[in-house]
């Protein structure tokens, strides 16, 4: 009896391994597979806008760009909201008066925590620059705000670089 007993079992072993793997096939090529490892909303908002701001390029589309004059203006002008798009180190070295920095490298997380400041300002004028130069993530950071919504966001492409050459005030953190 003992021995019938033994086989049973590993039959049940070997049919709830079975129904396992099946389950977990099922799941991954379904076309709406459930995440085996727990994600709270949070995280998940932040994934989706990280994955947003990142986009690959082809879904690339224009944004209105700046002078540095009309972007000296926007500083001045206490309705134009300025973003930061570099790094926060960089941020923390230097920044153009009044920027809130919201990084491209960081987009989720810091628009997450920046949503109560950000969300009223959809119908608002909002610039948005970075290094300057070859650098893209003032125009990744405004394409996704464009893509969350927000209907007035320019780009100063001089970015960082510009502002300091001008001689221009900066700000340390």
């Amino acid at each position: 009896m003992s021995a019938r007993l033994g086989k049973d079992f590993l039959g049940v072993i070997g049919l709830a391994v079975l129904a396992i793997m099946c389950g977990l096939a099922v799941n991954r090529f379904g076309s709406h597979p459930l995440s085996l490892v727990y994600v709270s909303p949070e995280q998940k908002l932040q994934d989706e806008l990280n994955h947003l701001v990142n986009g690959p390029p082809l879904d690339s589309f224009p944004v209105d760009t700046i002078s540095l004059d009309q972007f000296r203006a926007d500083v001045d002008d206490k309705t134009v909201t300025i973003l930061d798009a570099r790094a926060s180190t960089y941020f923390d070295q230097g920044h153009v008066p009044r920027a809130i920095n919201l990084s491209r490298q960081d987009f989720g997380s810091d628009y997450v925590r920046l949503q109560p400041i950000l969300d009223p300002l959809k119908d608002k004028p909002i610039v948005v620059y970075c290094a300057g130069g070859a650098c893209h993530d003032s125009k990744m950071v405004a394409q996704a705000l464009t893509a969350l919504g927000f209907s007035q966001v320019q780009i100063y492409s001089g970015g960082w670089d510009g502002w300091t050459a001008a001689g221009l005030p900066v700000v340390h953190s």
